[in-house]
């Protein structure tokens, strides 16, 4: 079961760093025991928080820790991944351990944003962070009562900017009209990371640039002349 209130959760990742331990489907990482070592790894490197996938791989970290874990069901759709859909998934994970219930708040997968989140936020009774792409989708869930707004998803939906890098302007434009956001999605660098701090993010999730070796080792292979 989880540990934090809503309100615990907020001050704990403000002004911090979350890191999400995933490994998908043909990954050697595709291992809960594995990701448990991930997610201890993370924290004693000083990450405040965790974000994991799934109730198995949620249940064996939150064995181990009492750091707010942000937990989401992971599915593929038509096009992409989808977080966390349904309704019995958001209880499933609660039930897990999880503390925050991330959920997909974009048009892409959702009709009506604002009425995904209501219904996540009545079933959880945990915090909610709605996962959106672009500015419009992030004030739909805030408006609607999203503990937190995820950038999760900028650059995953056809009609979302397609930045190589972390999407800073959505980051700082729904700071700036008092979302309380975390920033996510495709940050590699320190300096990324403090870049968002500086648009207004509450808080900062990195994940494969700590926790996919084969996406890190693919980097430093790019620039070498034999893969030229």
């Amino acid at each position: 079961m989880p540990v934090h209130s809503s309100e615990d959760a907020v001050v704990a990742v403000e002004g911090r760093l979350i890191v999400s331990c995933q490994a998908s489907n043909g990954s050697p990482l595709r291992h809960t025991p594995t990701i448990a070592r991930l997610a201890a790894s993370a924290l004693r490197g000083g990450a405040a928080a965790l974000r994991i996938n799934g109730v198995h791989d949620i249940s064996a970290v939150r064995e181990s820790t009492h750091v707010p874990i942000i937990g989401l069901d992971k599915r593929m759709g038509v096009r992409r991944n989808v977080i966390t859909q349904t309704d019995e998934q958001v209880v499933a994970l609660v039930d897990a351990g999880a503390d925050i219930v991330a959920v997909d708040a974009t048009l892409e997968v959702v009709a009506d944003v604002a009425a995904r989140v209501r219904s996540a936020i009545t079933h959880a009774r945990v915090a909610v962070m709605a996962d959106v792409s672009t500015f419009d989708e992030g004030m739909a869930a805030w408006d609607a009562g999203a503990t937190f707004v995820g950038t999760t998803l900028s650059g995953y939906t056809p009609y979302s900017p397609q930045h190589r890098g972390p999407d800073l302007d959505l980051v700082a434009r729904l700071a700036a009209r008092g979302v309380r956001v975390l920033a996510e999605g495709r940050f590699q660098t320190p300096a990324e990371v403090a870049a968002a701090f500086d648009a207004g993010a509450h808080a900062v999730v990195v994940g494969g640039a700590i926790t996919d070796p084969i996406a890190i080792t693919r980097r430093f292979v790019a620039v070498t002349p034999g893969a030229r």
